[in-house]
This record gives structure tokens, sequence and C-alpha cells, in this order.
């Protein structure tokens, strides 16, 4: 039987699990454009957006003879994009300033919760607490590079250091703010999953 456009996602689903690729490519393509937006309005970059879209489909495709999903699969997957976005925010948390849009974001909701609000100060204390206790130097480095948006070559200059040890000191940086964040995990779990409901 020919796929078509008229096939319900369950249709197209049954057809899959069959290995139909023009099912699934079906599917790809109902439903790719409103998860690009629920993900890059998540992480707010486009490249980043079409790679966690990407992950999404891939899993579906990989596990398509094993999916078992209990509601629609526009749910399923939009709940998906959440996650993988969630999770890709906080592996990359320190590297594209997504704490920064954290903060704007939570600004901008009418109001947070208590709770969010409190896990939002805890996150921030324990930055705060980091940047406090790097060598003067690194701090310098990371605080020129984040807060002022110099390259690493105008800190260099600025500092009287070479690029390569600037590179190194805002590395070692981000590298200690995601040591005391993984202390935090679950508070910056929380704060993702209810700002990306």
């Amino acid at each position: 039987m020919p796929v078509t456009t008229t096939h319900t996602d369950d249709e197209l689903l049954k057809l899959m699990h069959n290995d139909d690729q023009q099912a699934f490519t079906l599917i790809y393509r109902r439903h790719w454009e409103k998860l690009f937006v629920t993900a890059a309005k998540a992480l707010r970059n486009g490249s980043d957006a079409r790679d966690v879209v990407q992950d999404v489909f891939l899993s579906l495709w990989s596990r398509r003879q094993s999916l078992h999903i209990e509601s629609s699969l526009t749910a399923y997957l939009e709940t998906s994009v959440r996650y993988k976005a969630i999770h890709y925010i906080e592996k990359n948390i320190t590297r594209r300033d997504y704490l920064a849009f954290l903060s704007d974001v939570i600004e901008d909701q009418f109001p947070p919760s208590p709770e969010i609000q409190l896990q939002v100060k805890q996150v921030q204390e324990a930055i705060r607490d980091t940047i406090s206790r790097m060598p003067p130097k690194m701090r310098e480095a990371y605080q020129l590079s984040r807060q002022e948006h110099l390259s690493h070559k105008e800190i260099a200059e600025k500092l009287g250091i070479s690029s390569e040890t600037v590179k190194k000191h805002i590395q070692h940086a981000l590298q200690m703010i995601k040591t005391s964040l993984g202390f935090n995990k679950a508070a910056v779990s929380a704060m993702l999953y209810y700002l990306l409901s």
C-alpha cells in the first residue's frame, strides 16, 4: 500500500515499525518545523536546535520496532525535544552562556514560582562563589570574556599574557563552574523543565 499524507500518525508509526522509510519521511515532514521552533525557543541557536531535532528523529527511527507510544505522536515528539534540549543545556551550560539566557527567561515569566526563584538564586550563588575562588588572572580573564565579551586576543593584550594562556584560564574557569553546578544539577534541571514546559 502506498504511503500518503492522508495517513494518520498512528498508521504511519505502524508502517514505520515495518521499516517503511517513506512513512518515516512523512512523519519527519509533518512534525519537523514545530519541533524546530520548540528547540530554537529553548536553545536560542538554530544550529543547536536542528541538532536536537535530528537526534530526536534519529532516535525515533532507530527505536521504531520497539517503540510503544502511549500518548499521541505529537506529544511524544514535543516531550522528547524538550528533554533533549534540557540535556543539551545542562551539558553546555557554561559554554553557551545559557545561564544568562535562563536569567532573562525567568525575569520574563509572570511570576516564577517561589521554588524556581530559590533554585535560580542557589545556582547564581554557586557561580558567584566559584568565580570568587578563582585565581585572580583566571577570574579576570573569565569576566572579560563573559561580561565584556572580549576575544581571547583582546584579553591577552589587556592582561599582558598569551592568547593560549587566556584560553587555558577560561577553560579552567568553565570547568570549575561546571563542577560547582554539578552539585546543583537538580536545581538546574528543575528550572529548565519549568521554563521549557
